[in-house]
Parts: C-alpha cells; structure tokens; sequence
C-alpha cells in the first residue's frame, strides 16, 4: 500500500506541473529527460532503512516504471553518497541508507547496482552512475563507521568541516583513490553513464575556511593564490576521469550537473548578472567552462533551481551563459520541482512556472534536456492540487539525442517484418543486420497508407531491446482501420538508422 500510494502521490504531483496538449503540437524527438534519485538521507530510494532485498526491489522497480509512463527515459541514481555505496564494492562499505547500519550488505543478498541497471535496460532508460566524489562522511557526529571506511584505513586524506568529512581535494593521494573507485564501477558495470554532482570543494560554512593551508603548503608549489590551485587540483581530476573512462570503455558517458551560477557578477567575460551567493569558479572551484572548452565531460546538467522572478538571480541569463558555452557538448537543465510552493526556500517556484520553464527550453536549441530533482517531489503544499490538467508535459516518447563523437555507427534498418495476431494481439517480428548489432528498437505506428515519419515522436508506439514487439489493440468496433508500421534500430549511442520497409495492418482504434 505504502508503494502503491508513493505512485499516485507523485502522478498527482506531476500533472499539477503539466502544460495544455498544446505544448507539444511539434513534440521533440530528441530530448535527455532525467531524474536524480536520491539515496542519502532515504530522500528518494530506499524509502526507509532496513527495508528486505524484496522491497527495496520494489520500490525501485515501481519508481521507474512510474517515471517512464511519465515520458522519462533516464535515471541518475546516487550510489556513492559519500565514501559508502549502494553495491559490492572491494574498497567502500556498504551504505547505512540501505541497512540502517554501514557495512551491513542487504539480506537476502543481491547487488543493487546490478539490479537496477537492468530494471532500466528492460523499460528502454539509461541509467547513470551518480557519485559525490570528495565528501567522505556525512554527519559526522551521527553515524557509527564500519572499520573499512577511509576514516579508519586512509584518515591522513580527509579533512573535517562543518559536520561533515572530506577527502582533500589537494592531496593527489586522495584524487588517485576516487579514480579507482571510478574506474572499479566503470569496468565492473554496464552503466550508460558517470555523473558527479556540484560538490567538489564544500559550500562555505558560515564564515570557517576550508582547513586545506597545510595541504597547500605541501603540493602548492608555483602557485601563488590558493583559489588558483584549488581550481587545478579539480581539473586534474576530472581530466584524468575522463582520460580513463576514454582509454577502457570510451561508449560510457561522463556527466557532471554544477550549480547553475558559473560567475557572480564581475568583469569576466563568462559572468552572469546574479548575486546568488555561491558560484562554480569562486566558490566550489569548478571551472566547468574549461572542462567544455577542452572536452573532459560529455554533458553538463547546470542545476538552474529558480524562479523566473527571482530577484537575485536573472533565469535569462543563466540559461543564455551556459547554452552560448557549451563547445558541442550536451547541455540539459537541472530543474528544481521540489520547490514548487516551497514556503522555506527564497527562490521557490510557483505552481506555472515549471511548465513556462519547459517551454522556455524547448525554444532554445542548444539545450537537450531535463534533469528533474527529486524522484519524489514533497506534497506539503494544498497548493499543488490546483490547476490541474488532463495532459501531461510529456505526452509522447522521446529518443535521448545522439553523443556523435562517441564510439560507434548509425545501424542498418531492421528487415523482413513479420505480423501475426491473436484476436486483439499483435506480434511484430523482425531482423537485423548480425554485424551491426542494435542496442534498441523504436516501432512506430500510423493510421492510413502512409509510412509513419520517423522526426515526429507523436507515432513511436515503443521500444524494445528485443527483435519483437507486441502490443494489443485498445478499442473494438465493427470495422479495423488501416495502419502503417515501420522499425528502426538504434546503437548505443542512440544514433537510429533509416525505417525499416512498411507493413500494413488493420486495426480498431489505437
């Protein structure tokens, strides 16, 4: 019951968000449509410590299947939250969000990473790998370490802030072990993705410095602003990421969603025109422009989390900054929905400015995607419920765009469609090309003589990792309609060939 009322919490949520069914009368066939799922703090998934091997399956499992009949087709799901993880890991212990106890694996045992790779291959979405790198505990003060944590084995690379613990950034012992960390889930997993989130160096702490002058002291050699070398420290690291991930499994994408303020106002050339407090480049030390400019990342998702009336912040001009920047890489927009009406936060969104945000990102084409946080949105405001609409934002499917500088080549069309049918049951089978292996299949359907144009996503009828569909028809009558059916096969990389030959079928409403 828990589950079931979770669903129809969060459908209820998203239509509120929807826009009328005029929003996608030329609906986008290529769009990144994501959502973060959050372990830490059982934010997201799993729901409560402790639940069995079977539950946490199910949640899983009935939050993605929510999440595609939505229209998303990708999940970033964090599984190291900080030095602790959410798979079988030779180097970190098992997480407390899974147990309620660090280092307890689930019982009956599976591997969750496994499991939910495969949960999203079957439904036809990537799954990404999101990691915070560098924060080593969280709550310091709250939390019993299993012995295996780096704050027993490796205590010299970590340093204590606020309330929480950090590798140190400066110490390329430390920057060496995250790597590896990588690289173990990257040769180990059939992960699509890598992603870091906007934690490198921490948000300051009222006014403590970061304790990192001894560190600097040591491995600060020719510089002579510390901010400068800070900056390197985080750029050596993503480079040798993405330089590892390129030189063993290049077909893995790297990904990393920073916040959405690059520079607050100054002369530079790349500011923007906000005073938001916190900035990439001045205060987390991420110079994410340099990484587009020499091309470290694959896609960036900026974390845009504000109104469009914000006072501090110019929503125009972020969204023009980083779409101007992006240097052939992919750009897709961090949205806040856990915001709407959320009476604590300053920058709250109102309950229409999610859908005119949408709209604002289809118009722009250098924009990819959506990135939603989180997988729950919260429910505590009555006004959420208002203004609800019969259509959801999402209403056809959509493939993820291509990454063309990636690895591999646009396959040859499925053939030889076959149909066969059982009372109101459709079989289509087809073949393929045994040199050029699909990673998917898109069918599409549409009513007449015609062949289906494969640019407009209102006639993909579905996808499959297999070379069959089936389906059933939907409506009865005395006579069946002429319908047009054609297939596509599409890499990895999401690169889709030319339609297959047509077939025809007869069929009552669909």
């Amino acid at each position: 019951m828990k589950i079931i009322f979770r669903i129809l919490l969060f459908l209820s949520i998203f239509l509120s968000f929807s826009v009328t069914s005029q929003a996608q009368d030329h609906p986008l066939k290529r769009e990144f449509r994501g959502v973060w799922i959050t372990s830490m703090n059982n934010v997201d998934w799993p729901t409560i410590q402790g639940l069995t091997s079977e539950e946490q399956q199910e949640e899983f499992r009935s939050l993605l299947t929510m999440h595609r009949k939505n229209g998303f087709n990708a999940v970033l799901v964090q599984i190291r939250p900080s030095a602790d993880v959410l798979y079988d890991s030779p180097y970190e212990p098992w997480s407390r969000w899974l147990s309620g106890k660090e280092g307890n694996k689930p019982n009956p045992f599976y591997d969750p990473l496994t499991f939910m790779i495969k949960e999203c291959h079957q439904q036809g979405m990537e799954f990404h790998a999101w990691i915070n790198p560098f924060r080593a505990i969280y709550d310091f003060k709250n939390v019993e370490m299993d012995p295996g944590h780096l704050f027993y084995k490796n205590p010299q690379w970590l340093l204590t802030y606020g309330k929480h613990i950090y590798l140190d950034p400066g110490m390329a012992q430390a920057r060496a072990y995250v790597l590896k960390v990588v690289m173990d889930i990257v040769n180990r997993y059939e992960v699509d993705g890598i992603h870091f989130d906007d934690y490198f160096y921490p948000y300051h702490v009222d006014s403590l410095a970061f304790p990192d002058d001894t560190t600097f002291k040591l491995y600060g050699e020719g510089f002579e602003d510390k901010r400068e070398w800070r900056r390197q420290n985080i750029n050596l690291f993503v480079k040798a990421v993405y330089d590892s991930m390129q030189a063993v499994k290049p077909e893995v994408k790297f990904g990393i969603s920073p916040f959405g303020v690059w520079h607050n106002s100054n002369p530079d050339t790349l500011d923007s025109l906000t005073q938001v407090g916190p900035a990439n480049y001045e205060d987390l030390f991420a110079d994410v422009i340099t990484w587009l400019q020499n091309g470290w990342v694959d896609y960036v998702v900026p974390i845009i989390d504000f109104g469009v009336d914000s006072s501090s912040v110019e929503y125009q001009d972020l969204l023009s900054r980083w779409s101007q920047n992006t240097y052939g890489k992919q750009l897709y927009i961090g949205q806040a929905a856990y915001k709407i009406h959320h009476e604590q936060d300053s920058l709250r969104l109102g309950a229409t400015q999610l859908p005119e945000l949408i709209r604002t990102h289809w118009k722009n084409f250098q924009v990819d995607g959506q990135v939603y946080y989180s997988a729950r949105p919260p429910m505590q405001s009555p006004a959420l419920n208002h203004d609800v609409s019969q259509y959801n934002y999402y209403p056809y499917d959509a493939l993820i765009p291509a990454m063309t500088w990636k690895p591999g080549q646009t396959p040859d069309p499925p053939s030889d469609l076959k149909v066969a049918r059982h009372k109101h049951d459709v079989l289509v089978q087809w073949e393929s090309n045994i040199h050029q292996p699909a990673h998917y299949y898109v069918v599409y359907l549409q009513q007449g003589d015609t062949a289906p144009n494969i640019s407009n996503s209102k006639y993909i009828l579905g996808k499959t990792s297999e070379k069959r569909f089936s389906f059933s028809e939907k409506g009865t009558g005395l006579l069946r309609k002429k319908y047009c059916l054609v297939v596509t096969a599409v890499d990895q990389q999401h690169r889709e060939s030319l339609p297959s030959h047509p077939v025809m079928i007869r069929l009552y409403d669909y």
